[in-house]
């Protein structure tokens, strides 16, 4: 068997992440032991390694010597002929390590499949292709040790304490220790339904008739958490909320609006605890019910002017209106469309600085699974999308004034590319600027527990290494011994729900619970420092309060004082902006009249480059 080594400039996409680089080596598929000397052909169409290739009926196996046992980068070369349309799959010791769909325009074409798997010292076996294809050659290189390079600084502008000392511990255990986290989806509340109050934990008395006990409705007792801790002796650090009813039809209805009010009051409880929350949004639009798509959502034959849906698994409602042209360059901020987007950014801020009040900060992951479609802000193009989400981020930073949120990035698979870890499509990154995590969601169909390495590498080569990574739904955790032995230790993981049929807990057996919860390089909520007292050092300018600001009334005469240049705004209390106040106020005391508001209890939201604030008013 002859091997060679290529130039080092075919393969310097991935030389940046670390100081030191190997030389791949190469085997050409026609020095192959095994293979028919008829198959081996050449032709002037294209430039082949070797000037010759390998043309195979079914599949085609490579035997590969490596030295140690790690994780390796795997290229190969085929030629997809005319008609031989396929999917090209590599097997690494009989396991798919990566695939990419092949549709060519032409009829001839050459594709770059690449992969990324671990392999034993030894040898090990690496078969190519399921179909009529060339083979040229298959290069394997042991994969480099990335280098991250992660600010201590919140991308949020003036981001609380709170949001600091988040990502300061997130920061610390980051390449060491994974964080384990868990998704509640149903919840068990006690809520007065004729007086539209949820009921706490010590508030129901006998004549409310409640429902659940206080150890039930506690964040500890969801059905989900109690499982958790039933399997693995633990109870996770982190735990998942979803805005799924904060807006979008029926979200003033008792049990809707219950469930967002027991998901602030779990999140409280959380936080006292020493754990992280961290919410997804389910984004129902306006009065729409659905957020799924079907046959590319609003591109669907039956999707019309004023419909918004047309079944019960797919949404009309196109965001790409909420700008002035398809290229979404430019925000048209007098369109309906528009105005349905922040009412609903508005509610959820709402949400948010309620937490903020009480120095509490969460993990935000809104418009996730990016490029999947299955969703509505996933169906139009990449870079509708990071408008979309810069969009989002821009109400709620620096509108609203919502400074305790670490911002979460959901990379996906792009089905115009394929399913498997190869087809993470990052041109939909909205921009270091508006994240400070990026996350993969995994749903491991073999329940092997591997640690989701070639995932992992892929997001680094897509958005680099100056981001966490996280894990941000499994099924199946990755057990840590494999995260260790491939240097693939997600800052944390977040398996999804076992109510609502999800069933995810049961993904991962027993023994590998308690295995991994009890391993000190996974981390539980009992091994969490407590935020009272966790120390982190932030710039004194970080530091600026709500109690900076000062607000006075009399009558419909409003005194404001603000400590620098700063934004108010007047909300009603369902979160719908009802006026702006002051955009780019100097420091000092400025009076603002409210003659023409109807008389009620609002909210008055401030907030500068370090800080806000947000106080009711009653206006009669």
């Amino acid at each position: 068997m002859k091997l060679k080594t290529l130039p080092l400039t075919v393969f310097a996409a991935a030389a940046w992440i670390t100081s030191a680089h190997a030389t791949p080596t190469v085997y050409e598929a026609e020095e192959q032991s095994g293979v028919d000397a008829s198959a081996i052909t050449s032709d002037a169409t294209y430039s082949y390694s070797g000037g010759k290739y390998v043309q195979v009926s079914k599949a085609m196996t490579f035997t590969v010597k490596v030295d140690e046992t790690a994780m390796y980068d795997i290229a190969t070369q085929v030629l997809i002929h005319q008609y031989d349309w396929t999917t090209s799959v590599i097997l690494v010791n009989g396991v798919e390590a990566g695939s990419m769909l092949t549709t060519p325009r032409t009829c001839d074409s050459v594709y770059t499949i690449t992969a990324s798997a671990k392999m034993k010292a030894g040898e090990n076996t690496i078969t190519v292709g399921n179909g009529a294809i060339g083979v040229d050659y298959l290069s394997v290189e042991r994969h480099p040790d990335p280098v991250f390079n992660i600010s201590s600084t919140p991308v949020t502008p003036g981001a609380t304490e709170a949001a600091y000392k988040v990502l300061d511990f997130l920061k610390d255990n980051f390449g060491t220790k994974t964080i384990s986290g868990m998704m509640i989806s149903d919840q068990v509340f006690n809520y007065d339904y004729g007086n539209m109050k949820l009921l706490k934990a010590g508030e129901c008395t006998p004549a409310d008739s409640c429902k659940y006990s206080d150890a039930e409705v506690a964040w500890t007792g969801q059905t989900d958490i109690a499982e958790f801790y039933n399997r693995s002796g633990h109870y996770p650090a982190i735990g998942g909320f979803d805005m799924l009813f904060a807006a979008g039809g029926r979200h003033e209805e008792g049990w809707f609006k219950g469930y967002t009010e027991n998901n602030l009051v779990m999140t409280e409880e959380l936080w006292n605890k020493g754990g992280i929350p961290t919410f997804t949004w389910h984004w129902k639009v306006g009065e729409d019910t659905i957020f799924y798509t079907q046959a590319n959502g609003y591109k669907n034959a039956g999707c019309t002017e004023g419909v918004t849906k047309t079944a019960d698994n797919n949404t009309c409602f196109n965001y790409t209106l909420a700008f002035t042209d398809s290229t979404c360059k430019e925000i048209n901020t007098s369109s309906e469309v528009y105005q349905n987007i922040v009412s609903d950014v508005d509610i959820v801020s709402n949400y948010f600085l309620q937490l903020q009040e009480k120095d509490i900060a969460v993990v935000w992951r809104p418009l996730h699974e990016a490029s999947g479609g299955w969703f509505w802000w996933g169906v139009a193009s990449a870079e509708c999308y990071v408008q979309l989400y810069r969009l989002v981020f821009d109400r709620m930073v620096n509108t609203n004034g919502v400074k305790n949120l670490l911002w979460v990035w959901n990379i996906n698979t792009d089905p115009t590319y394929g399913y498997d870890y190869s087809a993470l499509n990052g041109a939909w990154y909205p921009g270091d600027e508006y994240v400070d995590i990026v996350a993969v969601d995994i749903y491991d169909p073999l329940l092997n527990h591997n640690s989701g390495a070639n995932y992992y590498n892929k997001i680094i080569s897509e958005v680099g290494t100056n981001k966490l990574i996280a894990l941000s739904e499994n099924g199946a955790i990755p057990d840590i011994d494999s995260i260790a032995e491939d240097k693939a230790y997600w800052s944390y993981w977040m398996t999804w729900s076992q109510t609502w049929s999800g069933n995810f807990l049961d993904k991962t057996p027993t023994d590998m619970w308690k295995k991994n919860l009890d391993d000190e390089r996974i981390i539980a909520l009992d091994d969490m420092p407590g935020w009272a007292d966790y120390d982190v050092s932030i710039s004194p300018a970080s530091k600026v309060r709500s109690s900076a600001v000062t607000l006075s009334q009399q009558g419909r005469s409003l005194q404001l004082t603000v400590p620098s240049r700063s934004n108010a705004s007047l909300f009603s209390l369902q979160g719908k902006l009802v006026q702006n106040i002051g955009t780019n106020l100097s420091a000092g005391t400025h009076t603002v009249q409210l003659s023409k508001i109807p008389q009620g209890v609002y909210i008055v939201r401030v907030n500068g480059a370090n800080f806000s604030a947000t106080q009711k008013i009653l206006i009669r």
